[in-house]
């Protein structure tokens, strides 16, 4: 399966200039848990609600001076969207990682994928599958 039609085309994402405090706001009203960070349309990072807590306000640091490039993981590990559902698999699990900033071909950021994504997908995968061997079980009896 093509990640072009899997991918969240709604991107939570802030360039590194935004604060810890934009970011959490941000995160906030968007219901999310994390925020991927760009420059010029290019994931550069990736920031969570876990980084936030542990290294900002545990360590007693200004959220409204500290800005997210300080704190973001980077480089940020990136999916091209002309992959599949597999590759996404792969690298997720190479990395340990559950959340996949898509690039399209001039690594432009035009989505992401999640973890949550692909079990969504998965299940329905196997709600058909069921379907049919208990079509085909009926048949036989």
């Amino acid at each position: 399966m093509s990640l072009k039609t899997l991918m969240t085309k709604d991107i939570t994402a802030l360039p590194s200039s935004a604060t810890v405090l934009d970011a959490a706001k941000f995160m906030t009203d968007m219901n999310v848990g994390s925020v991927i960070v760009t420059d010029n349309n290019s994931p550069t990072g990736l920031i969570t609600d876990r980084d936030v807590v542990a290294k900002v306000i545990a360590r007693g640091k200004d959220s409204k001076s500290t800005r997210i490039s300080e704190i973001m993981v980077s480089p940020v590990v990136t999916i091209s969207d002309d992959k599949d559902i597999i590759d996404a698999t792969q690298i997720m699990s190479t990395h340990g990682i559950r959340r996949l900033p898509v690039t399209g071909p001039k690594g432009n950021l035009v989505g992401v994928i999640s973890l949550d994504d692909v079990l969504v997908v998965l299940g329905k995968e196997m709600q058909n599958i069921a379907a049919t061997l208990k079509k085909e079980l009926e048949k036989e009896q």
